[in-house]
């Protein structure tokens, strides 16, 4: 199943103070976004489930990663996208097996986590 992603309204590409690629996507939750229906019906949040694909989803699209992770450490939802908040999902490729993304905006860190992919063997 392809992940319908928001209306982005900008995509950029840079490096880390670190060295380590990094990709930024901004977007604004639109209201009728097809994952707040039913998540929940009076007071609609974008799912954990829906933040968690997007950010694999997107590091598998930009950088050619697995769209499975062996594990996800240090996952926060530290508080909630509701309909019509102002976001920036920051990627940033640790190693070759690691990625890291945090859902925020100017005032507040929305979640974060560290996704954890199978090693290569290259």
């Amino acid at each position: 199943m392809n992940p319908v992603y928001p209306q982005f309204d900008t995509i950029e590409t840079s490096v880390s103070e670190a060295g380590n690629a990094q990709l930024t996507f901004s977007f604004t939750l639109a209201p009728e976004t097809i994952y707040l229906q039913g998540h929940f019906p009076t007071a609609p949040i974008l799912p954990g489930v829906t933040q968690l694909d997007w950010a694999i989803q997107l590091a598998a699209e930009h950088w050619g990663m697995a769209t499975t992770v062996k594990t996800i450490e240090v996952l926060k939802f530290n508080d909630m996208i509701l309909p019509k908040a102002h976001v920036t999902l920051t990627l940033e490729r640790k190693r070759e097996n690691c990625v890291i993304f945090r859902y925020a905006n100017s005032q507040q860190s929305f979640s974060s986590g560290r996704l954890i992919y199978e090693a290569t063997n290259a």
